[in-house]
């Protein structure tokens, strides 16, 4: 295993070259000719952050007070569109949260991760009745939809949220953690328009996640169109994005998304007229090679790079600035549990786990050894089974034996351990087992989670205690029925993005629960658990029994996650606020935080800029 892993850390440039999706369309490419570019623009990074001795990152701080109004900025699709429609799943994320509204919204932490304070989006005033079964919610009298017809730019209403609600409970992905008619653990029993500006929501049972999964920012979830979309005819969202979020789409294809600031995007608690940038342009570039040349030449002002080209870019291009990113949710790792697979037995799922090596897997997936080289500090976290962009003071720590005594040691990396206890579940090694994954496209999982699965999968493979058979999978007609939605009805292991809230109570129920929307296997133990949180409305008892539900998992070792680790970023001087607001949902994404406070400064425009 440890030459293994010597070819790992030494080749990752190479190897994640080789794989890489290519096919980048003629467009993008005419593009990044058309833009032309320099190295001479921008505006200096800095220092003075505690740690670095490398003398590149930048100290952050909360520009708003400076913030203008106006400009255009530009980032980058990876993998191409298949819908438009929020309550479907697909690549559309970025799209839906910058066009489409909610009821409710987590805020940001400024310079730090949230706390779980939660807001309203479209609702601007909310009551919760003395038995916690009625929800009363006034919507913002301001709050429009973008200037397209059908709807014109009138102000959402009442109407509006029932409609939307009838939709979701219908076809939403993700209904069931919500529609108490589809699955009878699931919340919400109704959703009603008393009149044009009161809705009233009416639940099975007090439930303490509420006001997250109405401010759910992933696809498949609770989004408010405008009722005009009950007729395709009139109005098709999945082909005519329309909603009431801070900007609208003005151009859709398989080359281009552009946008404008909705100029009916108002609410009472905005009062300076946010957003601040006027235009998003969203070019789709597959080829990862096409993206960083293009964010080079200052094409695009702001992109998510591979861990190994970030330090290159900004010694190569010392104007970018350079900041210093908490952990981003990352894959989660699950088994199928048809009868008779291999993995029913938690002998075989410890095992799997324990050829993992966390350390050596973060250091290759996250460049940490690198960084650290460069004198750049950066954190490397272990992860069970919640990711670490959960809320602050939630998690147990899955390098601590004084978090999770004696099961912690179902963390640690032991290849002669793993191979007991695939022996002691009666079976030979190495064992050979189905790696079931979905098949990279240009309609499927991002390139970075293949680089980082591949690394994992090697492991595993590598260890001797574990032989794969790989099958690879179409996304959309295979994979995503057959595996990611069954329910953990198959056989073999799989792995996928996590799409849990950052809420770790109401994550709780959607991974370990069997209703909930990312089950993929687990026991009445955990079911009950999961219940037993969300019943809960005391905080600190919440987070007691969500502290249980991580040691007994530990235990049983049910599609646990693997480890992460802080990064940088890099973004051309004329984006401002870049990554200071963090850990909230819904609203602008300028990759990993803005709030709507990002703003352009055209001074700092590189020659690029198209």
């Amino acid at each position: 295993m440890q030459g293994y892993w010597d070819k790992v850390l030494d080749r990752r440039i190479g190897r994640r070259r080789a794989i890489a999706v290519t096919g980048a369309t003629a467009a993008s490419a005419a593009f990044l000719a058309a833009c032309g570019g320099s190295d001479d623009d921008g505006g200096g990074g800095g220092s003075g952050v505690a740690g670095d001795s490398s003398g590149l990152l930048l100290k952050q701080t909360d520009e708003t007070s400076k913030a203008k109004h106006g400009g255009l900025y530009v980032s980058a699709q990876t993998n191409g569109l298949v819908s438009h429609d929020p309550h479907a799943n697909g690549a559309h994320t970025q799209l839906v949260q910058r066009a489409y509204s909610q009821l409710f919204r987590i805020k940001y932490g400024v310079l730090k991760n949230t706390d779980g304070e939660f807001a309203g989006d479209l609702a601007q005033s909310w009551e919760l009745s003395p038995d916690q079964l009625t929800l009363t919610v006034k919507l913002d009298p301001g709050a429009g939809f973008a200037p397209l017809a059908p709807v014109n730019g009138r102000p959402v209403d009442a109407e509006d949220v029932a409609f939307s609600w009838e939709r979701v409970a219908k076809q939403a992905t993700l209904r069931g953690d919500l529609a108490n008619s589809v699955n009878a653990s699931a919340p919400i029993t109704s959703v009603t328009a008393t009149d044009k500006s009161t809705v009233v929501i009416k639940l099975n049972e007090p439930n303490s996640t509420l006001y997250t999964l109405l401010g759910l920012a992933g696809l498949g979830t609770f989004w408010i169109l405008p009722k005009e979309a009950a007729d395709e005819g009139r109005l098709n969202v999945k082909t005519q994005p329309l909603g009431s979020g801070p900007y609208y789409v003005t151009e859709s294809n398989e080359v281009n998304i552009r946008f404008k600031k909705n100029p009916n995007f108002k609410r009472a608690s905005l009062k300076n007229n946010e957003p601040y940038i006027e235009e998003l342009y969203t070019p789709v570039i597959v080829d990862p090679a096409t993206l960083s040349s293009q964010f080079r030449a200052g094409a695009v002002h702001h992109v998510q790079l591979p861990a190994l080209e970030v330090v290159g870019m900004k010694k190569d291009q010392p104007k970018l600035l350079m900041y210093a990113s908490d952990p981003i949710t990352n894959e989660r790792v699950y088994f199928g549990q048809n009868p008779g697979s291999p993995f029913t037995d938690e002998r075989m799922r410890r095992a799997f786990y324990k050829v993992m090596d966390r350390e050596a897997y973060i250091r290759a997936a996250y460049n940490t050894d690198r960084y650290a080289s460069d004198g750049l500090p950066v954190q490397e976290f272990w992860e069970g089974s919640f990711g670490k962009t959960s809320w602050d003071g939630w998690l147990l720590d899955p390098k601590s034996k004084s978090d999770y005594g004696d099961v912690q040691s179902n963390f640690v990396f032991d290849i002669a351990e793993a191979k007991k206890l695939v022996e002691a579940a009666g079976q030979k090694t190495p064992f050979a087992y189905d790696q079931v994954r979905s098949a990279a496209g240009p309609t499927s999982f991002a390139r970075p989670i293949y680089d980082r699965m591949q690394i994992i999968e090697g492991m595993i493979d590598g260890s001797g205690v574990f032989k794969a058979n790989f099958r690879d999978l179409e996304w959309a007609t295979e994979w995503n029925p057959q595996i990611r939605q069954s329910k953990g009805k198959f056989s073999g292991t799989s792995w996928g993005p996590d799409t849990s809230s950052f809420d770790p109570a109401t994550a709780a129920f959607f991974l370990y629960h069997p209703q909930g929307g990312y089950f993929e296997g687990g026991d009445s133990t955990l079911e009950q658990m999961t219940l037993a949180i969300r019943r809960e409305f005391d905080v600190e008892k919440r987070k007691t029994l969500l502290r249980d539900l991580q040691k007994y998992d530990a235990k049983m070792m049910y599609n646990q996650k693997i480890g992460v680790a802080g990064g940088f970023q890099l973004a051309w001087p004329i984006v401002r606020n870049a990554g200071v607001f963090r850990g909230g949902t819904n609203w602008l994404d300028i990759y990993l935080g803005s709030e709507l406070n990002a703003w352009i400064d055209e001074t700092q425009a590189p020659k690029g800029s198209a």
